[in-house]
């Protein structure tokens, strides 16, 4: 509910906007992310949620402070392209996604294309020299022009009053902060009960009071299409690619499933004495079935929101073996082999590299140099005149899907992987990815 004037009103003047979510952040969150979250919530609008902090509260971090009725509310989905975590809840009927990075605010503040929402309680991190004690302005208005230069035209500002105290004058009416900048206050606004929301008893406030200005900004910003596709996964493939999705993301790779939690439930409850058991009940998914179909659909008939990694590829068949030479670093079509469940073949040091970043793909890898185990290409060597003279035909054996993603190796040449996949008969690999930086690698004759 919202107080201006003396009077009340039961709407919040959130923006309005067409296909796409709000752009909201909230930088220094810590654990009242949770605070600006329910707010987000209960405006039962699609919105991303973008925290930055040296010190993320990540919902998976200590799982007990955020979770709802006993239950899992975050469930992790594919990390955002350059740095951080998600997050999103598939019980609200609506899109919604939680970024949190472990990025300094003002240099995340960059990231951003613009921002329908900025959400603070720490104003303080956007003082440009420090708080002058001789000004009669808030530590709000003295941090202004930093903390809304990305705030579109019409956008908000909701600051919550959770660390200020009691006796904070705030100014009311319209407020120039610079020459491009104004801020008109709306009112005083609560949230208290928000049934969908997540419970905020960690976060220090159970309710949520905060006072709204509007922003008026004369500056022009770009699209957000870019900064949307590099927060998720499904906005970087292409039309083709997400087509040929047929299943819901699976559980993050490293998180217990229900049956797992169960198993453990129930040691605890026989072993555990009288200790809590903190882990809430796992979510099945981060998506419903019919919303992530609708969700992909959607991005279908919105090409012009994708943007996919573009590939320099050549395409051949040798024997029975489909071939595709991909010139470019395998790290940065990650997305791609996921989405046609290829199984890496790789060596640990890149592998790793890789699973940091598409911990989805693990499924599938094989580590031809295991830390702990016995390596399963003995006396491997990768390349040059010393190179195993069936490598290709090796990995291959070991090959979990039909479709095998590995880079350059023996000599780089057309000739050598013919040598190796032309006597293959009744392989279940039917296609291979190679990935070369070097140009001259496996040219054609």
């Amino acid at each position: 509910m919202l107080w201006k004037n003396n009077q009340f009103f039961t709407d919040i003047p959130f923006p309005k906007v067409k296909d796409r979510p709000l752009i909201v952040a909230h930088p220094g969150a810590h654990m009242n992310y949770l605070a600006s979250w329910n707010v987000m919530v209960d405006n039962e609008a699609p919105f991303v949620l973008v925290c930055d902090d040296l010190s993320p509260a990540y919902p998976d971090g200590w799982w007990s402070s955020h979770s709802h009725n006993g239950a899992e509310y975050f469930a992790r989905i594919s990390n955002p392209k350059r740095i951080g975590q998600a997050y999103r809840n598939p019980d609200l009927g609506f899109q919604n996604l939680l970024i949190h990075r472990g990025i300094e605010a003002k240099e995340g503040l960059k990231d951003y294309p613009f921002i329908d929402i900025m959400y603070t309680d720490f104003p303080e991190i956007f003082l440009q020299e420090g708080f002058d004690f001789e000004s009669k302005q808030s530590v709000l208005f003295q941090a202004a022009s930093l903390l809304s230069s990305k705030v579109r035209d019409e956008g908000l500002i909701i600051f919550d009053l959770k660390n200020v105290s009691e006796e904070i004058n705030l100014p009311k009416g319209l407020i120039e902060v610079n020459e491009n900048i104004s801020w008109e206050y709306i009112g005083k606004a609560e949230w208290f009960i928000i049934p969908k929301g997540v419970d905020l008893v960690h976060t220090g406030n159970q309710d949520v009071q905060a006072v709204i200005y509007k922003v008026r900004n004369k500056s022009t910003f770009p699209y957000c299409f870019d900064f949307l596709a590099s927060l998720m996964k499904e906005r970087r493939l292409s039309i083709s690619e997400i087509q040929s999705i047929k299943h819901l993301p699976p559980r993050w790779p490293f998180h217990i499933h229900q049956n797992e939690y169960i198993d453990a439930w129930l040691r605890h409850a026989e072993f555990g004495g009288s200790e809590p058991f903190l882990h809430p009940m796992p979510l099945d998914s981060a998506w419903k079935n019919a919303e992530y179909k609708e969700w992909i659909q959607w991005l279908v008939q919105h090409p012009e929101q994708l943007r996919p990694q573009e590939r320099k590829e050549r395409t051949m068949k040798i024997g029975n073996v489909n071939v595709t030479f991909v010139h470019g670093d395998i790290l940065n079509h990650l997305d791609w082999l996921e989405s046609i469940n290829a199984s890496l073949v790789l060596r640990r040091e890149l592998l790793t590299k890789c699973l940091e970043k598409n911990p989805y793909l693990i499924k599938h890898s094989v580590n031809l140099q295991p830390r702990w185990d016995v390596n399963p290409i003995s006396n491997l060597r990768w390349s040059g005149t010393e190179a195993n003279q069936d490598l290709t035909k090796m990995m291959m054996q070991f090959c979990i899907t039909d479709t095998m993603a590995t880079i350059s190796h023996r000599d780089g040449s057309i000739e050598a992987l013919t040598e190796s996949l032309i006597e293959m008969r009744d392989r279940s690999v039917k296609n291979l990815i190679v990935f070369h930086m070097d140009e001259l690698d496996y040219k054609s004759n």
